[in-house]
């Protein structure tokens, strides 16, 4: 509806507090854009470092969450599946278990592992690790 249209209905149009009111909230949105613009410059010159330094964002570090690999074939028992304990690092977990597990799924900071179980077939322990610390577990026929 055009603001013609408005005043032949006998609708005012818009006042100047409505537009004081518009202009304060554009400006509020081109502060937060140039907020994210920044943000923006700053992770394209921080993936730039990253390619440059072929890669890797710090190959010193250490993995915290464990290796991604087909881990030791190592048997969980029930009693070792018991004293591991949500919010254990991924190194207290091998020091109970024996070694690594078999990775199923991994992200940036997530990594997802598999230990085969004693018990009857299929027996098994599964324990998630979130930036190298327990965030859960579960388990299926350990004996």
């Amino acid at each position: 509806m055009s603001l013609l249209t408005l005043s032949a209905c006998g609708s005012s149009g818009p006042t100047q507090a409505d537009f004081d009111s518009l202009q304060e909230r554009v400006a509020g949105l081109e502060q937060q854009l140039a907020a994210k613009e920044q943000e923006l410059e700053e992770l394209k010159s921080t993936v730039v470092a990253i390619n440059q330094a072929g890669g890797s964002v710090d190959a010193s570090a250490p993995s915290d969450n464990g290796p991604a690999d087909k881990g030791d074939d190592v048997r969980i028992t029930f009693d070792q599946y018991q004293q591991i304990v949500i919010g254990m690092t991924y190194d207290e977990v091998k020091n109970i278990v024996g070694g690594d597990g078999s990775a199923l799924s991994e992200t940036a900071d997530m990594i997802v592992y598999s230990y085969y179980g004693a018990g009857d077939t299929g027996a098994n322990a599964i324990l998630s690790f979130n930036k190298g610390k327990l965030l859960s577990k579960a388990q299926a026929g350990l004996e």
